[in-house]
Parts: C-alpha cells; sequence; structure tokens
C-alpha cells in the first residue's frame, strides 16, 4: 500500500489491535492488522498517525551530516569510524591519488580539479576501500544465515544504507558506509541480508535478527547517530 508517497507494508494477522512501527534505518513503515481489517480503516489509521510517522521517519533517517564541503585542506573527513583531516595537494602534474598518512587522508589531484571531481576521487576511493569490508562481511553472512547472494553493488545513496531485491538475490550498499564503524557496517549487511529470508519487518524478521547479531539495535542507533 503506498500514501502519498511512503509505501506502507501491510501484514495481516491474527491479533486482535493494529500495531505501527517505523523501522532503521531507512524509516521503513509496517503496519500490523487483523485478519479482516479493511483497506480503508488501515488507511483512516495510517492518515491519523501520519504525523507521528514522518517525525520517526525524520528521526530515523537524520544522519548527522558534516557542513557543505570544499575539499579543502584541514576539513573533517571520516573513514571506518576514525576521524582524519583532509590534505589536499593541487599540483600541475600527476595522477589523481588518495591515501591516508598519519592523522590525514590525502588528495592529490590536479591543480584546476572542480570540487565536485574532487568530490568524486574521494569517493572512488572509498569505493575502493568499502568494497573488500563489504565482501568479507557478505560471505560472513551468507554462512550464517544460508543464504546466497547473486549481485550486490556500492552506490551512493540519498537515504537507505542498504537495500535488498530478495526476489533477485541483490544487494546494494550506500558508499557512506565506508565513513561508519565496522560494527556499523556488518550492521546493515546481515539487516539486508535477513530480508532474503524474509520480505518485511516482520517479528521473525527481527527475531533472526536477535538470535544471529543481538546488538543490532544499539548498532542501528549508533549507526545513525554517528556523523558522516
Amino acid at each position: 500500500m503506498q500514501m502519498n508517497g511512503v509505501d506502507i507494508e501491510v501484514e495481516r494477522k491474527n491479533i486482535k489491535n493494529v500495531h505501527l512501527s517505523v523501522y532503521p534505518p531507512d524509516g521503513r513503515v509496517h503496519i500490523s492488522v487483523p485478519l479482516n481489517y479493511p483497506d480503508s480503516s488501515i488507511q483512516m489509521y495510517i492518515l491519523q498517525k501520519w504525523v507521528w510517522i514522518k517525525e520517526k521517519q525524520q528521526q530515523l533517517t537524520s544522519y548527522d551530516f558534516q557542513p557543505d564541503r570544499q575539499y579543502v585542506s584541514g576539513e573533517e573527513h571520516y573513514f571506518k569510524g576514525e576521524k582524519y583531516r583532509l590534505k589536499v595537494n593541487r599540483m600541475s602534474t600527476g595522477a589523481y591519488m588518495v591515501y591516508i598518512k598519519g592523522d590525514y587522508i590525502v588528495l592529490n589531484i590536479h591543480e584546476d580539479t572542480s570540487i565536485d571531481n574532487a568530490r568524486q576521487t574521494l569517493y572512488q576511493w572509498y569505493r575502493q576501500q568499502l568494497s573488500p569490508i563489504l565482501d568479507k562481511l557478505i560471505a560472513k553472512w551468507c554462512k550464517i544465515l544460508g543464504v546466497g547472494l547473486n549481485e550486490w553493488d556500492i552506490r551512493l545513496m540519498a537515504s537507505r544504507w542498504g537495500s535488498c531485491i530478495d526476489s533477485e538475490s541483490k544487494a546494494y550498499f550506500n558508499v557512506e558506509l565506508a565513513k561508519k564503524p565496522i560494527d556499523c557496517i556488518e550492521y546493515v549487511v546481515a539487516h539486508e541480508l535477513t530480508h532474503l529470508i524474509e520480505h518485511n519487518h516482520t517479528d521473525r524478521f527481527h527475531h533472526l535478527l536477535d538470535i544471529h547479531l543481538p546488538r543490532w539495535q544499539e548498532l542501528s542507533k549508533k549507526l545513525n547517530e554517528f556523523p558522516i
């Protein structure tokens, strides 16, 4: 069901009361209703709770962004949960390059490089660093959950840390995860791969996380509070 551009996951169960939840990390909305509860009543209930839903989504998806970056020396940037200062070397010759030296992320770029190209260079490096981390964690969690993943990729996402297309066994992860602590990255991997077993955020879904990653709620909070 969709209302005002928001997807609502509807689950009919043998229950007496309506249960509405907004789940991290992406603010997805799930409502459990009695078996014979009509769609019109679901829509009315959602509308009555609309302000609460939007406030909850804003709380869960509000990343702690730093001010708009100019990609100049001295800015704060993060990698695997650690804070670094950016050092930008603008040169007349030489290849674009990013590396860590002490407390600095060093960005070597051409003297005429635009802010947008500097950002793309840094994010390409983030992608390269995140890929082997995800590769290892995906292999680990496929084994734990007894699932298989046909394809995965890294993308820049506006409001999600990851997504899973369970029907195709595909998963996508936000490149911003490269800035997060490893245990937070692992939570996102576990979360998305659990969707290969249970599509929606049902009681079964959360029970699986409780079994295999008991700290998942703590990690979810840490993930969304940690600055990027």
